[in-house]
């Protein structure tokens, strides 16, 4: 199995704190990263393109929400591998596992 791809350095200041995201993550079974604005690809903390994406569904949220009012079920492809996942919208995190059928 490859070594994962672990995006590093996913920290901000703000007013003299630091906050640290956990950043984009890659394996051959999963992937987590981050929804660009318009939906059409998934980007890593950095802004850096990982892959294509397509949402293939969507549905209100059952309860009120200060992310958003919606959830999309997308599916990507990352270095030549389909994952579905989930997300609440653009610039929001995505987590996917590796589709059973390539």
């Amino acid at each position: 199995m490859k070594t994962p791809y672990i995006e590093a350095d996913c920290t901000i200041e703000h007013e003299g704190k630091q906050f640290g995201a956990g950043g984009a993550y890659i394996t051959p079974d999963y992937a987590i990263g981050y929804m660009s604005d318009d939906m059409q690809q998934i980007i890593t903390w950095h802004g850096k393109v990982m892959g294509s994406a397509r949402v293939v569904s969507s549905w209100p949220m059952p309860y009120y929400s200060y992310l958003s009012d919606r959830y999309y079920q997308v599916e990507a492809t990352i270095n030549g591998i389909r994952y579905t996942g989930r997300t609440a919208g653009g610039e929001m995190i995505w987590k996917g596992k590796r589709k059973a059928k390539q």
